[in-house]
């Protein structure tokens, strides 16, 4: 399922460590990189067709774009065992090494990215061919275009055998937009409206190890260790064969779903009353569909040996007929799918002249992540742990589905933009975007390392020539989150046993990221 692909086309987003690009950093738009996304009001271009398409209307005769995207990128996260931690480990037992997760920092090594035709793809650069065109029809009643880009890329691969393993060894997520037909028309002098349908490509894929270090798995691991010292029961119940404990290695997921043709759908409109005040304000209307694709499981050596053992005795095959249990199946395969939403999002932008030379923007913006509340894999074919899993997580495990419980927030940001017309071919541009948390301290994870964010941009425009225009943007993007043990239902806490792989961790993520964007926009 893992491919590898030396990337070859053109426009490319190098990263010698590792990368995590997130909503509104892929599309590719110097002037909103620049102004920190603060352009509602102030459209960029082509690039209205995401933004806002009222915008598209200041298109001019026809032109096209040409992007090209650059990057360094740093996903880190902090194991630190907790004192409850070691507490509980001294009361049951367990010595320091029994854990193989170790405390210390851990970070990505490489890129990963979701690809269409090719899958969780491992990559040294990522390709990413940005671009469009737009064309003024009917001496200017109308405009049309389209373009393409990524309105959100997440990937990231993790050292092998590393500590965040349980939380993704590798992760892609890519909604990419690659047709996005958009007429912008004139309601009446002051205001504009415009609408597009985008066509896109949604696919995720995750390979992760899984285990359950919860309280339930440290009374059979302790059961265990009493049975295996009477050898003459063996017949009746043989639990010595392998293990089953809060730190066993259950197995090895890999999925990857997609859907080819995920539709939405952006409304725009833009309202200039004089040549100093502009307000833009666009919905975007995310997308929902039913990814799909396949899955292998594979399975851990204790896993196999301690229902191996168990099979065949009389304890075994009585259980067998009530909880279905495993019948040591090393490796299943088939299909799988997850519904996923690519979240709505509204934005409100003004934009003044403060002065000829001086402009600037505000945007409010709201996105409705409280639509992620749990990601729920779905399995045509029954992997042979669900079932042992329903009986004790029938809130989150059926016999056929896997729920991973997320509970994300929708989230208000702003973003100030300032642009310095230095000149009439240059303009110098400044931005600062907050763009909040939607991921709460009770909910943060290795899997989602993202916190409280922001981001800080600069660049410039330049007109070479009356029908072309450079553009080049620079921004740093910095989040940081954590949760102290038994805070988060997501990673540490003792109780859930879905998905709780940290339980005693105090855990710290950090992602920073330093971007470069460039656009050449000319007429033809």
């Amino acid at each position: 399922m893992k491919k590898s692909l030396l990337g070859c086309i053109l426009l490319c987003l190098a990263s010698p460590g590792h990368a995590q690009l997130a909503q509104n950093l892929t599309v590719g738009s110097a002037k909103a990189l620049s102004l920190a996304n603060a352009v509602t009001a102030d459209t960029p271009g082509i690039d209205s067709i995401h933004y806002n398409p009222a915008g598209l209307y200041k298109i001019k005769g026809r032109q096209y774009q040409l992007k090209v995207i650059a990057g360094q990128f740093t996903i880190s996260g902090t194991v630190e065992r907790s004192d409850r931690y070691r507490q509980l480990m001294d009361q049951f037992g367990y010595d320091d090494a029994a854990d193989p997760v170790q405390e210390g920092e851990s970070a990505t090594s490489d890129v990963s990215v979701m690809l269409p035709f090719f899958g969780l793809t491992e990559i040294p650069v990522l390709v990413a061919p940005l671009g469009g065109a737009a064309v003024e029809w009917n001496g200017g009643q109308f405009v049309m275009g389209t373009s393409v880009f990524a309105p959100m890329i997440v990937g990231y691969k993790r050292s092998e055998n590393g500590p965040l393993r349980y939380q993704g060894n590798e992760l892609g997520l890519t909604h990419l937009t690659y047709f996005s037909p958009t007429v912008a028309f004139p309601i009446n002098d002051q205001l504009t409206f415009g609408m597009g349908l985008h066509f896109n490509y949604t696919g995720v894929g995750i390979d992760l190890d899984f285990r359950l270090p919860n309280a339930i798995l440290v009374g059979v691991d302790s059961l265990s260790g009493v049975l295996c010292q009477l050898p003459e029961l063996s017949e009746v119940v043989n639990l010595c064969e392998g293990d089953l404990g809060p730190f066993t290695d259950i197995g090895n997921i890999q999925v990857e779903v997609e859907n080819y043709l995920n539709p939405a759908f952006n409304l725009g409109l833009l309202w200039e009353p004089n040549d100093w005040l502009a307000v833009g304000m666009v919905y975007q209307s995310g997308a929902s569909k039913k990814l799909q694709g396949d899955f292998k499981i594979t399975y851990g050596e204790d896993w196999l040996g301690f229902f191996g053992g168990l099979n065949g005795t009389v304890i075994g095959d009585a259980t067998t007929g009530l909880l279905a249990l495993p019948k040591g199946v090393a490796v299943e395969e088939g299909e799988a799918s997850l519904e996923f939403t690519v979240p709505q999002h509204v934005a409100l932008g003004v934009s003044v002249a403060l002065t000829p030379d001086w402009k600037l923007n505000t945007d409010l913006k709201w996105t409705d992540t409280a639509q992620w509340d749990q990601f729920k894999l779905e399995f045509d074919t029954a992997p042979e742990f669900l079932p042992v899993l329903s009986f004790l997580a029938p809130e989150q495990v059926s016999r056929s589905s896997l729920a991973f419980p997320r509970g994300y927030e929708s989230v208000w940001s702003w973003a100030l933009g300032v642009e310095h017309r230095y000149n009439d071919r240059l303009a110098l541009r400044f931005g600062y975007e907050d763009r909040g948390n939607s991921i709460p301290t009770d909910k943060a994870d290795y899997l989602a390392p993202f916190g409280e964010a922001y981001l800080v941009g600069a660049g410039f425009a330049y007109a070479p020539g009356s029908n072309s225009l450079l553009e080049v943007g620079v921004g740093m993007l910095v989040s940081e989150n954590s949760a102290a043990d038994n805070t988060s239902s997501n990673a540490n806490d003792y109780h859930q046993l879905i998905y709780n792989p940290y339980a005693g961790v105090n855990l710290k993520t950090d992602v920073r990221a330093y971007l470069i964007e460039l656009s050449y926009q000319a007429r033809f």
